[in-house]
């Protein structure tokens, strides 16, 4: 298997880093983001594939994935890059393989942990991800080797954009530890940079829209797919899911009617928030 991705290596052209530029306008062929780019198409410009031809596909190769007990949900969207496949193999592993025959090149495991990550994302030289035991991680694209690693906190289900440099992730919720927010991290070196409460506190601007609540049992969820960013506007856009408790009675201590119904109730809760990507402050 060594000699095999000694042949595989020796035959690729020297490594071109992703760039800014590359992120936002990508090769037809390149895949490097979870939705392609940033307007999230996910539209495919090759045009190799007609509707003449279609009907001619056939298996080249397929990767199984571990099931049951060692095995896990398999949520995320592969990246290709160069010719290189990119993927997440559940329950805590990252592959690299040839797109061409499904050869692997390398394996980057996790020691503990399951994952149900949604997105990588590439810059530089370097796939992120939020790997299964609390950390976002750089790994080296062309070795597997971790480039670094930061521990962070919350359930990092929804997976990593890169926008200008930064890595930013979004985080599921729990009553206990400061655990709903948006953090973006250097993507050089893994220093946290900014993070966004998603559940606003009483200091925050409309704060008193959670009536009072305890602010360490206020959730609101960024958990699902990453956000989105505008580069014209330069905004960060990302997608805040509902407030729990999920009865309005246990938020506001039996009194169902502290707040109003209606929106804005809950700051930032069931919203759509709009950041800056060099501050994280909402714009």
């Amino acid at each position: 298997m060594l000699a095999a991705m000694v042949a595989v290596a020796a035959q690729r052209p020297a490594f071109e880093p992703i760039t800014d530029k590359t992120l936002l306008n990508p090769a037809p062929e390149d895949w490097l983001m979870y939705s392609r780019t940033y307007d999230a198409q996910r539209f495919s410009p090759l045009r190799q594939i007609t509707r003449a031809n279609v009907g001619q596909l056939k298996e080249v190769f397929k990767l199984e994935f571990p099931s049951g007990q060692q095995g896990g949900s398999q949520e995320s969207i592969p990246l290709v890059y160069k010719g290189v496949m990119y993927v997440f193999v559940p329950p805590r592993s990252i592959r690299a393989i040839d797109a061409t025959t499904g050869t692997t090149i390398w394996e980057h495991a996790r020691p503990s942990g399951a994952s149900r990550i949604k997105a990588l994302a590439m810059y530089d030289d370097m796939l992120f991800w939020t790997a299964p035991d609390g950390l976002v991680q750089a790994l080296d694209l062309r070795t597997g080797a971790s480039r670094w690693e930061t521990k962070t906190t919350g359930g990092l289900t929804s997976g990593v954009i890169v926008v200008d440099g930064k890595v930013i992730s979004g985080r599921a919720c729990s009553p206990t530890g400061e655990n709903c927010y948006i953090a973006a991290h250097d993507a050089k070196t893994g220093k946290e940079l900014w993070r966004f409460r998603t559940a606003a506190t009483d200091s925050d601007p409309g704060g008193a829209s959670w009536a009072g609540a305890p602010e360490a049992g206020r959730m609101a969820s960024t958990w699902g797919l990453p956000g989105g960013y505008d580069p014209q506007r330069r905004t960060i856009l990302w997608g805040v899911a509902n407030p729990m408790p999920n009865t309005r009675a246990a938020r506001h201590a039996g009194n169902s009617q502290a707040i109003p119904i209606h929106s804005p109730a809950e700051l930032y809760s069931n919203s759509t928030i709009a950041l800056d990507p060099d501050t994280g402050k909402l714009e």
